[in-house]
């Protein structure tokens, strides 16, 4: 529950920036008055609302503090779905879990990139080594065959580390690089 109420904190922040207490205080007597009255005082508490935010915004044309990310600051998206699921319908909820999902696919390959650079870095014949109980290293061939199936086993190696959704997202992901780069 801690997280609910720390992901709308946003919303209640921009709440608390763009009304009175003279607005609140009405909000605060809606489910007091006349049930015949309700629908008419909460339109009019929404009137006052975007009088008080079009003064607000005349007043103080500059932006506002904290409601946005640096230029240079990386934007947190898997946070954002979550933010947004806690004013979705189910079926959007459904679609920003798949969202959420797929940008851990893509974080676990860019790491799993990362590694693989990493090694290479370390260990610059490794992608020439042939795979364990391969015949490649008695083979006669001018070892380019053998580089490429070195780098080939240490790229299953690490395929297999991934789940049968993230292999999936992985090749899709592959095939778009291969269209764009045709």
């Amino acid at each position: 529950m801690a997280a609910k109420n720390e992901d709308a904190t946003n919303v209640m922040a921009f709440d608390a920036l763009y009304t009175t207490n003279q607005i609140q205080k009405l909000k605060v007597l809606l489910p007091y008055i006349e049930p015949s009255m309700q629908k008419h005082l909460a339109v009019y508490i929404k009137y006052m609302e975007l009088q008080y935010t079009l003064s607000h915004v005349r007043k103080h044309p500059f932006q506002i503090s904290g409601c946005s990310i640096s230029s240079d600051e990386k934007p947190d998206l898997r946070s954002l779905c979550r933010q947004l699921c806690l004013y979705s319908s189910p079926e959007e909820i459904k679609q920003l879990e798949q969202m959420q999902n797929m940008l851990q696919t893509m974080e676990t390959m860019q790491e799993m990139s990362q590694t693989m650079s990493a090694l290479q870095e370390i260990f610059p014949d490794m992608s020439a080594a042939p795979p364990l109980g391969s015949d490649s290293a008695s083979s006669e061939n001018d070892g380019s065959e053998s580089a490429q199936t070195g780098a080939f086993s240490m790229m299953d190696m690490l395929m297999n580390m991934l789940t049968p959704e993230q292999k999936a997202m992985y090749e899709m992901f592959q095939q778009n690089t291969t269209a764009a780069d045709s």
